[in-house]
């Protein structure tokens, strides 16, 4: 008898524990996510009238390079706790400035991008850098190093990161961008890889790279001419014995979707006061901020206020983001080329040049007994892409059956 409630309780504990994981297995949440920034408080010492990187990580900021772009600032005197309201025209500004960054295909691989920018933000025939603005607590490119031309960054490869492509295979990397390894040259020194990048199903140009070498895409855009859309860098070209295979590096690509600043322009409450090259500014021209208590209030885009629900004016500047649901797939970061994929074992004579055993005619000349397909080519059931969270059902239903004939022979 004590075996057998022993038994049992064992049983139903591991069941509980399976049907307490099951659900975070089979299905994942949207989930709203808050960042803010330092608070404001009415209190001698506690006043903080300016928010950057540095004490709003809503902000776009790089940590290697040190980089920062954004800055919100109240002008003192033009806020008070008996009216609770940020005063125009001038009481609230944002500005955005141009930052430099180092392209990795140049930073890791000692390359250039043509028609790149240089550290001072020029535009040269061997570039090393491109632009970035922090717009509206997001990240962008700025085109051609303009900041009143932006777009989104799709995908910058990390210094470590690789992408192998066998041949025929099609590179997905987002926003309509995909790329296709169409053959190779493993006789030609260095060895070459025939790529065709295309956007939204459209081919848009097709080019043989030498190994060591850097493929750039430009394009007129945004009333820019020759402006870098793709970059990506061949990093090995391989010779298999079953496939043939291109490894890729230092991969960035750019939206084709222009967002254009100019004066006059409103974005929520504020207005663009200067529009530059090298920076933006805006500013609550035309509108008052009020701050009531116990409130939310837009600025612009995701930027808001977020105001305490106390006598006392506190608030804090804040962005939300939703996660899970909805995010954009980020492209992985490639695997190792598998073991058949090494280049010089393939180069020598395959043992297999001989006939294959099956390839001769049988003895009696006659068709084999057995017409089926063997049985290897039939996709095993163990392949496929399994559904989440039904592991653990199939766990639960052998863990019942057991406990049924353990309780059965007891």
């Amino acid at each position: 008898m004590n075996k057998k409630i022993i038994t049992t309780t064992a049983i139903a504990g591991i069941l509980l524990l399976l049907l307490a994981v099951l659900p975070a297995s089979a299905a994942i949440q949207a989930t709203s996510v808050e960042i803010r920034g330092t608070v404001y408080n009415d209190a001698p010492g506690e006043i903080i009238t300016s928010w950057d990187a540095n004490n709003f990580a809503g902000f776009w900021y790089d940590l290697k390079g040190n980089l920062k772009s954004e800055s919100l600032t109240i002008t003192p005197g033009l806020i008070g706790v008996t009216d609770r309201t940020i005063d125009d025209p001038t009481g609230l500004n944002y500005t955005a400035i141009r930052q430099l960054k180092g392209y990795k295909v140049n930073s890791s691989g000692g390359k250039t991008v043509t028609d790149g920018l240089d550290n001072t933000g020029a535009v040269v025939a061997a570039g090393t850098h491109y632009a970035v603005v922090g717009w509206q607590a997001e990240k962008y490119i700025a085109l051609k190093g303009d900041a009143k031309k932006l777009v989104k960054q799709v995908l910058e490869q990390g210094s470590t990161d690789k992408k192998t492509l066998t041949i025929g295979e099609t590179w997905d990397i987002g926003d309509g961008w995909t790329l296709m390894a169409q053959s190779i040259d493993a006789k030609a020194s260095p060895r070459q890889a025939w790529l065709v990048l295309s956007k939204d199903g459209v081919k848009l140009e097709d080019e043989v790279v030498q190994n060591g070498n850097v493929f750039v895409y430009k394009k007129d855009i945004g009333g820019k001419s020759d402006v870098p859309l793709f970059v990506t860098y061949i990093d090995s070209v391989f010779a298999g014995a079953t496939s043939d295979m291109v490894q890729l590096k230092y991969t960035w690509a750019v939206s084709t979707s222009v967002l254009e600043i100019k004066n006059g322009q409103t974005y929520g409450v504020m207005e663009v006061t200067d529009a530059q090259a090298s920076h933006i500014t805006l500013k609550n021209k035309d509108t008052a901020v009020t701050l009531d208590q116990d409130s939310t209030v837009d600025i612009m885009g995701n930027l808001k206020f977020k105001v305490a629900d106390s006598s006392t004016l506190r608030f804090y500047p804040m962005v939300e983001y939703v996660i899970g649901e909805g995010v954009a797939e980020v492209p992985p970061v490639d695997e190792k080329p598998p073991v058949d994929d090494k280049p010089p074992v393939d180069e020598k004579p395959p043992v297999d040049e001989k006939p294959p055993v099956d390839d001769k005619p049988p003895v009696d000349d006659k068709p084999p007994v057995d017409d089926k397909p063997p049985a290897e080519e039939v996709p095993p059931a163990e392949e496929e892409t399994p559904t989440p969270g039904f592991e653990a059902l199939f766990a639960i239903g052998g863990l019942l059956a057991v406990a049924y004939f353990v309780l059965r022979k007891k």
